[in-house]
């Protein structure tokens, strides 16, 4: 025999959704569905945004797909659920490495955090800097330079602690890509960020971290489930 307690959630019925990759792009396809907005983590520059676009392109649904950059994950799907009009499917972007991603599951039980997905490498994860603050650094005999301790570095949560042996203050942004901008702004002295958010901000590499592969999770609200059920039932 099964209960149901009052007042504790359920997680959505997956009934009626299409079940595999095949049948969600055909879904994605359907004259049912007439715009796609993904929400992503900004600024501009963000491995999310940058892999929310690869998703779109791979799912060929660029002419009726937009990106609308938002200033947390929480945010997007703040923003995801606020979309109501007819045949339009909000799908907000989280990453796998998301410091607060169980969180933001656990919370959020009415939601399909997981229902879409894409497997891109990091845009070239690096410690950045100004030109003028790189020039400072003087290599060692074995082209190594040596980060004073004295240097802030800006850095979202998650990869925060790839610094951690520098012994350096770091102060926590929303986004690699805002890491970028806080450095250039000079309210950091270095920024852990991607190498798009490195080149709009003029910065200079001074340690690549490389681009390992990630898992980065287009989720939809429940509105999005009845749209995308209704999608995939039209021939």
């Amino acid at each position: 025999m099964s209960y149901k307690v009052q007042g504790l959630p359920s997680f959505p019925e997956l009934n009626g959704l299409p079940q595999n990759g095949e049948a969600k792009l055909r879904a994605l396809h359907s004259p049912v569905v007439k715009s796609v907005v993904c929400f992503c983590l900004g600024p501009e520059g963000t491995n999310i945004e940058q892999a929310a676009k690869r998703w779109i392109d791979r799912m060929g649904i660029t002419y009726k797909a937009r990106v609308v950059l938002c200033l947390t994950p929480e945010d997007s799907l703040r923003q995801a659920r606020e979309v109501t009009e007819e045949g339009v499917l909000a799908v907000f972007w989280t990453c796998a490495v998301y410091a607060k991603e169980a969180e933001f599951f656990f919370t959020n039980p009415d939601i399909l955090t997981f229902y879409f997905n894409e497997v891109m490498n990091l845009d070239a994860m690096q410690l950045a800097t100004r030109p003028e603050m790189g020039s400072q650094l003087i290599p060692n005999a074995d082209g190594d330079v040596i980060i004073p301790s004295s240097w802030l570095i800006a850095s979202h949560p998650s990869p925060q602690h790839l610094v951690k042996p520098l012994g350096c203050e770091v102060v926590l942004v929303n986004s690699n890509a805002a890491a970028a901008e806080h450095c250039a702004k000079r309210l950091s002295a270095a920024c852990i960020t991607t190498e798009t958010a490195r080149k709009i901000h003029g910065l200079v590499t001074i340690h690549m971290f490389n681009s390992p592969p990630m898992v980065f999770f287009g989720g939809i609200t429940a509105a999005g489930a009845a749209l995308h059920k209704k999608a995939s039932l039209r021939k």
